[in-house]
């Protein structure tokens, strides 16, 4: 897989149905993790096989 197929935090997000207006406001709080660290940039990679969630805080 090249760097050009890994999706980003963004595509896996929308892939899993939140709108775009939704994941803005999860990013704001810093409620989006990425292998248990803060994302701040949504077009950051993030392959399969890595864990991304949304925390509750």
């Amino acid at each position: 897989m090249t760097s050009a197929d890994t999706p980003t935090v963004r595509d896996r997000l929308l892939a899993a149905g939140l709108s775009a207006e939704r994941i803005e406001e999860h990013l704001l709080a810093a409620r989006i993790m990425l292998d248990g660290e803060p994302v701040t940039d949504l077009d950051q990679p993030a392959p399969a096989g890595s864990r991304l969630v949304l925390a509750h805080r």
